[in-house]
């Protein structure tokens, strides 16, 4: 759909910095992040909810968000907690229709600036975007760990399908 940001993003018509990619998912990092770490993880097929998508796709979502924490969290970021969080619909405050998973490192003491930048997100005025190099150092570090920790949650075809 070239009406969707997030599938414009998929065809490389729209810039992102990249965490991960493989045939059924993509994660890359939110310019407008809620915590230093925040990443967004979309399926490539067009889906504005969950329920759109078949069930082996949404299992492997699933199983890619699960090793994408694990990689924030040994990159450094998200060590002490995560937040994640699923907009599922407009009345669930789904801002772009494209099912998107936020996966958003926590730490102690950082919750009013959390849930100041979480009030502006809702508001739909998500402020100055972070600079490119913070963001790309943040997805180099959580994609350096990638590897290893793919390996550890591989375990069926779309799995090793994404680790080509």
């Amino acid at each position: 759909m070239s009406s969707c940001l997030f599938c414009r993003i998929v065809a490389g018509n729209e810039p992102a910095i990249v965490v991960h990619r493989d045939p059924h998912c993509m994660a890359f990092m939110d310019i407008h992040p809620l915590a230093p770490g925040h990443v967004l993880l979309i399926p490539t097929a067009h889906a504005e909810r969950l329920d759109q998508l078949d069930h082996a796709t949404r299992r492997h979502l699933y199983r890619v968000m699960d090793a994408l924490v694990a990689a924030q969290r040994r990159a450094g970021l998200g060590v002490e907690g995560s937040q994640l969080i699923v907009n599922d619909g407009k009345a669930a405050n789904q801002h772009i229709p494209h099912v998107h998973l936020h996966l958003v490192p926590r730490r102690r003491g950082d919750s009013i600036g959390f849930f100041w930048r979480v009030l502006l997100h809702f508001t739909g005025i998500f402020g100055p975007r972070t600079r490119q190099a913070e963001l790309q150092a943040h997805a180099d570090a959580i994609a350096a760990q990638w590897p290893a920790v793919w390996a550890e949650h591989a375990d069926d075809a779309l799995a090793a399908a994404a680790a080509a």
